[in-house]
């Protein structure tokens, strides 16, 4: 999906952030640490890929408006994008920290995911979103991912082998969390 919105926009790079603990979501079931690994590994052959620990390195919970504010900061001349699934944005604003504030802290990103459909986001939220083409044969996500791996199937096939071969050897999410 980053790479995708990348080359249809002429980003000049895509900064990758692992989120410390989603308020949104239950623990992450790998750690902070290999999270942040895992991405190093997949975004290692990305030349315009940088990985970020910003979130991580906050304590608790952290918010997408804290972490546009802290980018802000960090790069004051930049146009910023944030990239997310529609499955995101769905529940934007009611489940966000900032409402729709935040969508006038930068310019949000929307690709499609199947089952999805933008058509349950509201018509305020639209106005304010680029949504792009939808390209994705199929669907893969983090919750699949790790569904599988708990299912003993082999998930090579969605997984960078980098990647694939510190999940088997840090055991993650073989046991659902």
């Amino acid at each position: 999906m980053g790479e995708r919105a990348r080359k249809a926009l002429r980003l000049d790079k895509i900064l990758f952030i692992p989120t410390n603990i989603p308020p949104h979501k239950a623990r992450p079931s790998a750690g902070a640490k290999d999270r942040l690994s895992m991405a190093r590994l997949a975004a290692q052959d990305l030349p315009r890929w940088e990985i970020s620990d910003m979130e991580l390195r906050r304590r608790g919970k952290t918010y997408t408006k804290d972490t546009i504010r802290q980018l802000k900061k960090i790069y004051p001349n930049d146009e910023l994008y944030w990239i997310v699934g529609s499955d995101a944005i769905t529940s934007m604003p009611w489940a966000w920290k900032g409402g729709y504030d935040i969508l006038d802290e930068c310019q949000f990103v929307v690709a499609h995911r199947p089952g999805y459909s933008l058509h349950r986001v509201k018509k305020s939220v639209l106005k304010k979103i680029l949504v792009l083409e939808r390209t994705f044969k199929r669907d893969v996500s983090s919750t699949m991912i790790r569904s599988v791996i708990q299912l003993k199937k082999n998930p090579a096939r969605f997984l960078d082998s980098r990647v694939l071969t510190y999940i088997k050897k840090k055991k993650l999410y073989e046991t659902s969390a």
